[in-house]
């Protein structure tokens, strides 16, 4: 509805247009009652038509009006128009933050000021339960005299109803700009949860306030993009660069920062309130005083943050200024805290003093190395000549740490110096612990040691295959430094277990069964720790080698853990990220063009020939089996039911059978089933290795499958199952190296792999089925993850940046030699790419229209942040 100056709207007098959105027109006007100015707010008339929201928005209405705060701009009532209404509200004089960022970055004492105020009003609203739901700076106005207004609170919560068409109330005012101007100035500040059309609560205001102060010390905003498909993505999966803050940013508002920018909303920070701890901690500029020389009372002010703030995501800089400290564990409540490693994959490991953290990171653009953080600090260092490692240990007194990298075992002084090789030959690694003198690591599939001054690796434990065992790994050594916990596999699902071990070979005692495994450790006073379907404690006689009491429940299920000798532990949760993958539809520049299915821990993705259906493992219940989702629908259908573990489901060329990889029977063996779901699990051929499945030739004839290196090396290799006649299995390709992914091109005369006989995992295309007819390298940086397109003119693949790559590809001359184009990127993706390891999953394909299909992580896992519990045992100890 449009009006002219001078035009009432009962005893308001309109003066001027002052902004216009999704949600209607805000208008200046004139209370010529109580002769003061006022804005006007007119819904669009889609929205006033509605009775149902015009009841919602007077309920809203009053309770805002009752809300009296300097923070928040008042609502003062609630004027009929016509079939409609337009809501009154404090005219506040002033610029908007968003227009105060534009001319630059602001000062972090001044920041802290606008985030307090900010903090201030949202705590007020919290508290009578009114979410904004769209706090940005354009939504908040710097008055003259230094007060921060909170501009439209609540008015996008009324008008959120349950229908498909209610997301326009996200899309608020727009104080200047076009409308794209304000899709792309919304989506930057929603919570990821938010972002996915899910219900939202005060935290994501939290989520908001922690981009808005980002964007206030930066000069732009924590997550931006060329479209709102592009932001909403950053938002989901990606996260905001903190390195990037100005380097006299105070450690409180980076700590601030990583609270409320937290993806996982339970981990988030939890009230608004809470905010004023850091900010008033914020009043220190960084630097200016070491954590060991900060005064008795300040120690106490950060307890009482930490105690607070027990969910948040807290560096470990108030860990290390408040409770580690030298020798036994000390007495207290335990408390919990997250530190942030960026880019850390795998199991971070803490020093046998708490004092040190150790952890494996893949910087951009940087092969993966160990990095080194103290607890007291919020930076890490980067240990030069530690590449590729794959398992390490700290020393007993913490200066040193020994790792296995490129089948060779090193050690290396953290304080500086060069890394030195004391073993070689390691092979199939799992775990490695050290003390007294001795390096313990699984190798090989048994027990080895080597003098940490360095020599041959000796056995000290033999696997026993009339017991079925299969593997004996991942020690960790007892207070005595002679005996030694480990763990040992077998094909029989009753008899793994946990045991205890001697140097001299000689000790091999049973204290449990084993089913789930993710580390083992031994801690102080006198704990058995053991990562499984949950973290547990269980009382342990390091002299008798006996457990007793039950286990006791410290975490719930984490993919591994580390525990120093005075009270620290630290862990990684089982990742939410895995067990939460979407899988989205993207075109070849990258737009999100919708998605299939619900989220769930998908595995392998491979689409029909027809392109109509997609199978996928899913892990859920602690097993893996192969669904099957109609594409049209939306809907999943179970395809098996076998209690262990199905997966790698691969098409026949006619669509009608799936061929997957299935651990039953005592192995990892190709089975088959009707793409339909009638009929019965089919083994295709029998041997003693373990196999999976990767590709079907499109003739029908045969199954290219990966088969595990014999016990001794690490590795797969590609091999060739001929189906017709008896079914018959061959290498394709024998080498020392790693070929993985193999995948055949739709004329069946090629066939694209990952190797890694270049040093790094390369693409290459071979000829098939016979292998000498050439052999051609595709990459020159590393890639993994090989595709073809339906016409087998483009081969796709992922770089270890995570870009989709495109490589056009010809056949030329008489004998139609291979011959292929320059790679180029088509669009980043958000899935992790390791340089080291063996890769096995296929998280994408392609359609036969050219879209791309690919299981969207809903968070990077790598880097996410790991667990830290001060005291983790005194809880136990009064029990």
């Amino acid at each position: 509805m449009a009006f002219s100056p001078f035009d009432r709207i009962g005893a308001y007098e309109v003066t001027g247009q002052l902004g216009e959105g999704a949600m209607g027109v805000v208008w200046q006007a004139r209370d010529t009652k109580l002769l003061r100015n006022v804005a006007l707010k007119v819904l669009a008339e889609h929205f006033a038509g509605d009775p149902d929201r015009l009841s919602r928005l007077q309920r809203e209405a009053q309770l805002l009006a009752s809300l009296n705060h300097p923070n928040i701009a008042h609502v003062y009532g609630l004027e009929p128009l016509g079939a409609g209404a337009c809501i009154v509200m404090e005219l506040v004089d002033g610029e908007t933050l968003a227009d105060r960022i534009k001319r630059g970055p602001i000062r972090w004492d001044e920041a802290v000021e606008i985030a307090r105020q900010i903090a201030e009003g949202l705590a007020a609203a919290h508290a009578r339960g009114i979410v904004h739901r769209d706090l940005k700076p354009a939504n908040l106005k710097l008055t003259s005299n230094g007060t921060v207004k909170i501009l439209d609170f609540g008015l996008a919560k009324p008008l959120a109803a349950t229908s498909a068409d209610s997301r326009s109330s996200l899309l608020p005012t727009i104080a200047s700009g076009s409308a794209a101007g304000v899709i792309l100035g919304t989506v930057a500040y929603m919570s990821p949860e938010q972002a996915r059309g899910k219900e939202v609560d005060a935290r994501t205001d939290i989520w908001a306030f922690g981009c808005v102060l980002y964007e206030m010390l930066l000069g732009r905003p924590s997550f931006d993009g060329e479209t709102a498909t592009d932001i909403i993505a950053k938002v989901v999966t990606g996260h905001p660069d903190l390195e990037a803050l100005p380097p006299d940013t105070p450690p409180a508002l980076r700590l601030l920062l990583s609270a409320t920018l937290n993806k996982n909303v339970q981990q988030r920070l939890q009230h608004i309130g809470d905010a004023r701890l850091f900010l008033d901690q914020s009043a220190v500029p960084a630097g200016a005083a070491s954590p060991a020389a900060m005064q008795p009372h300040t120690r106490r002010g950060l307890l009482v943050a930490g105690a607070l703030l027990s969910v948040a995501v807290v560096a470990a800089l108030i860990a290390g200024a408040i409770f580690f400290r030298s020798g036994s564990p000390s007495t207290g409540q335990p408390l919990h805290l997250q530190v942030a490693l960026a880019g850390s994959v795998g199991t971070p490991i803490v020093s046998p003093d708490g004092q040190r953290i150790a952890y494996a990171a893949e910087a951009p653009g940087e092969t993966r190395a160990i990095w080194i953080r103290a607890t007291a600090s919020e930076t890490s260092q980067k240990l030069a000549g530690t590449d590729n490692p794959q398992t390490m240990s700290w020393s007993a007194d913490g200066r040193s740490i020994a790792f296995v990298a490129d089948r060779k075992l090193k050690t290396i002084d953290v304080a500086g110096g060069s890394a030195r090789v004391i073993s070689d030959a390691i092979e199939q690694i799992r775990g490695v612990t050290w003390a007294h003198g001795v390096i313990l690591l699984g190798s090989g599939g048994r027990l080895v040691r080597v003098p940490e001054q360095g020599g041959t690796a000796t056995p000290i434990t033999e696997v026993d295959s009339k017991l079925k065992e299969t593997i004996h790994g991942f020690p960790a050594f007892l207070p005595d430094g002679n005996h030694f916990l480990y763990v040992i596999g077998t094909s029989a699902p009753e008899l793994p277990g946990i045991f205890v071990g001697a140097l001299d070979g000689k000790t091999k005692t049973r204290l449990m069964e084993l089913t789930r495994f993710a580390g083992l450790a031994y801690a102080p006073p006198g704990y058995l720790l053991v990562g499984g379907e949950s973290l547990t404690a269980q009382r342990f006689d390091p002299s008798r080698l006996t457990v007793s009491g039950p286990p006791v429940p410290v975490a719930d299920a984490v993919d591994g853990f580390s525990v120093s000798d005075n009270g620290l532990l630290l862990y990684r949760k089982s990742s939410t990220a895995a067990a939460e993958k979407q899988l989205t539809w993207f075109d070849r520049a990258g737009r999100l063009l919708g998605q299939v299915g619900t989220r769930a821990n998908y595995g392998n993705v491979e689409l029909s020939p027809s392109g109509d259906r997609v199978a996928v493992d899913i892990q859920t219940d602690n097993n893996r089996d192969v669904w099957m989702i109609d594409l049209a629908r939306g809907v999943p259908s179970r395809l098996t039911f076998d209690p262990a573990a199905d997966w790698t489901p691969v098409w026949s060329p006619d669509g009608n059978k799936i061929a997957f990889a299935s651990a039953r029977n005592g192995g990892t063996h190709i089975y088959e089933k009707p793409s339909s779901g009638v009929g019965s699990d089919t083994q295709l051929f029998k041997s003693a290795a373990t196999e999976i499945p990767v590709s079907w030739s499109p003739d029908g004839r045969s199954v290219v499958f990966s088969r595990f290196k014999p016990a001794g090396a690490a590795g797969v290799d590609t091999w060739l199952l001929t189906l017709t006649g008896e079914p018959k299995a061959s290498p394709f390709n024998d080498s020392p190296f790693d070929k993985a992914q193999a995948r055949i091109s739709p004329d069946g005369r090629w066939i694209a792999y990952t190797t890694n006989d270049s040093g790094t995992y390369q693409i290459v295309v071979q000829s098939f089925p016979d292998p000498n007819g050439g052999r051609w390298q595709i990459t020159a940086q590393g890639g993994i993850e090989p595709k073809w397109r339906r016409d087998g003119r483009e081969l796709y693949y992922l770089a270890f940046d995570g870009n989709l790559m495109s490589v056009p590809v010809k056949e030329v001359g008489a004998g139609r030699t291979f011959e292929a184009g320059t790679p180029a990127v088509l669009f980043q993706t958000p899935l992790p790419v390791s340089r080291t390891q063996t890769p096995r999953d296929r998280r994408y394909d392609i359609a036969p229209d050219g879209r791309f299909l690919v299981s969207v992580p809903a968070a990077s896992s790598a880097g996410a942040p790991a667990t830290v519990v001060v005291n983790w045992a005194s809880a136990l100890e009064k029990k």
